[in-house]
């Protein structure tokens, strides 16, 4: 009886073995490339208001009402948010997360989502250069998700782009941020490394209303294609010497009759690095 019962139980430890390791793997990946995101400012690279007098009004009434004069341009951010995530026509699970964004490098994005009861999702999706993958896992502990390649990556580079908002430095000329102008409440920028255009409609006072561009979207079944796609803001708030979007909500068809809400977002703090 006993080595019938550790028959069977070996097979069960080599389970358990393989999950630990594997929860490992996930968590030393996402550590080394929170390290390589990781980019600092030196400290004598600052804000300089003059550098906007050239910009389309649009462009320079948003840069003025996001950073402070003299302030440091930080290169990299911690955001910290929570929020709802569609899942269904009606349905919507809460999740909590943690990004660490980097105009030149890419993003890491760790978060943990309700899906039944007190089971949670948790797990990250990342852009590095140009990989990129998301890895999700019951618990953190029975794998759900895993993808990766080069249509992902091109999608999470639209990604990127977006959620520069959260990070308005990278928006600069002093980080070769190029403007041009759409109309009175809109303008283009292009980020240096991207080539895709995204456009930045503001309100009257300067603020954030949307800000959008043409994303490649991957299906289920590995397909893509180009769509709208971006973030409507609701709401900013300041954040140290930095002003940007707290309230928010990312949708595809942004500017369509299509437009699909997936994420509502509300964020709790950041951290310039």
């Amino acid at each position: 009886m006993p080595a019938l019962s550790l028959l069977l139980l070996l097979p069960l430890l080599a389970l358990v073995g393989w999950l630990a390791r594997a929860r490992r793997l996930r968590g030393a990946r996402r550590r080394r490339i929170h390290d390589v995101l990781l980019q600092t400012n030196s400290g004598d690279d600052c804000f300089l208001a003059d550098t906007l007098d050239a910009l389309p009004f649009p462009a320079e009434k948003y840069l003025r009402h996001a950073l402070v004069p003299g302030a440091p341009l930080p290169r990299s951010a911690d955001i910290r948010l929570r929020g709802t995530l569609r899942v269904g026509p009606d349905d919507w699970v809460p999740f909590e997360a943690r990004e660490r964004v980097n105009a030149e490098r890419g993003f890491v994005w760790e978060s943990r989502i309700g899906v039944v009861g007190r089971m949670m999702l948790e797990g990250a999706e990342w852009l590095l250069v140009d990989e990129a993958g998301a890895a999700y896992a019951l618990a953190d502990w029975v794998p759900a998700v895993e993808r990766n390649g080069p249509e992902l990556a091109r999608s999470a580079a639209g990604r990127l782009l977006v959620d520069l908002a959260w990070l308005p430095a990278a928006l600069t000329p002093q980080r070769g941020a190029r403007w041009s102008r759409g109309d009175n409440q809109r303008a283009v920028v292009t980020i240096p490394g991207h080539a895709t255009p995204m456009t930045v409609a503001i309100r009257d006072d300067g603020r954030l209303l949307e800000v959008s561009l043409l994303r490649r979207r991957v299906g289920p079944d590995g397909r893509s294609s180009l769509a709208s796609y971006g973030m409507v803001v609701e709401a900013d708030a300041r954040f140290g010497d930095l002003t940007v979007p707290s309230e928010l909500v990312f949708a595809w068809g942004i500017g369509t009759d299509d437009r699909y809400d997936f994420m509502r977002v509300v964020v709790e703090s950041i951290d310039w690095l």
